[in-house]
């Protein structure tokens, strides 16, 4: 909102004209309207369902999805330019390529080990599409899925979303079918943060003006803090907090 002098509505250009130099580690266009890896991620798990013509488990990540992020080059908005898409994703989706094809690991287990987060979750929407109007299998496969990608609640979450994204297409599904699919479904922590974010939404009314509380929801499940390069508990605080599978997924957001 600084930075355009209010919300930003509508595709802006990248706010750094230097954006190539401006963090050499991710010289992309991230944000300011461009797709990210999750787009790229996303299209990548299309092309591999077409292929395959059939459901996907975690050994279709090995034989499958592997070959994609680096055996073609493809364009790359953020960077203006063909390259493999393997160049581009971030370094918790490198893993994927690192396990299974240099690591030689078993792709139901690959997963262990990564970087905990989000992004198995942000491209498995074509898991719950594959499984319209069925989120019990949507979240069964996502889970198998992403098992060679990753581990604890960033697993779970992706099995969730599927599901959400499964119900949602079920004729007569309504917002409160597809959230109570995704309560149904999920475990531990995930379920305890989808539920204290849904406790704090119903008090609301519009989107407008309802950041700061749903922020206050999520935040006791969150490993870092409000500012994203503050590690917050993702150092100490979930080392600390291991004894019980609950606390684990307790630690983490979903």
């Amino acid at each position: 909102m600084q930075r355009y002098g209010g919300r930003v509505e509508g595709i802006v250009p990248p706010f750094n004209e230097d954006w190539r130099n401006a963090r050499p580690i991710a010289p992309y266009h991230k944000g300011d309207g461009h797709i990210t890896d999750d787009t790229l991620m996303t299209h990548a798990l299309i092309r591999v369902y077409a292929k395959v013509g059939g459901h996907l488990d975690a050994y279709a990540m090995a034989e499958h999805l592997v070959p994609e992020l680096m055996g073609e080059r493809r364009w790359i908005p953020e960077l203006e330019a063909e390259a493999l898409p393997l160049q581009r994703i971030f370094l918790a989706e490198k893993w994927i390529v690192a396990r299974l094809h240099y690591g030689h690991a078993d792709p139901r287990e690959a997963g262990v080990g990564n970087i905990v987060n989000c992004g198995a979750a942000m491209y498995v929407a074509p898991v719950g599409i594959v499984n319209a109007a069925d989120p019990d299998a949507a979240y069964a496969e996502a889970i198998e899925l992403t098992g060679a990608h990753q581990s604890s609640y960033g697993r779970e979450a992706a099995g969730v979303m599927a599901a959400a994204v499964a119900e949602a297409m079920r004729p007569g599904a309504t917002a409160d079918s597809v959230v109570g699919a995704c309560l149904r479904l999920a475990k531990d922590g995930t379920r305890a943060a989808i539920e204290a974010v849904c406790e704090a939404a119903a008090g609301l009314g519009h989107w407008d003006g309802s950041f700061e509380a749903l922020r206050a929801a999520v935040r006791p499940f969150d490993t870092v803090a409000d500012t994203y390069r503050d590690q917050g508990l993702g150092r100490a605080g979930r080392a600390g907090c291991t004894a019980s599978r609950s606390c684990r997924w307790r630690s983490g957001s979903w």
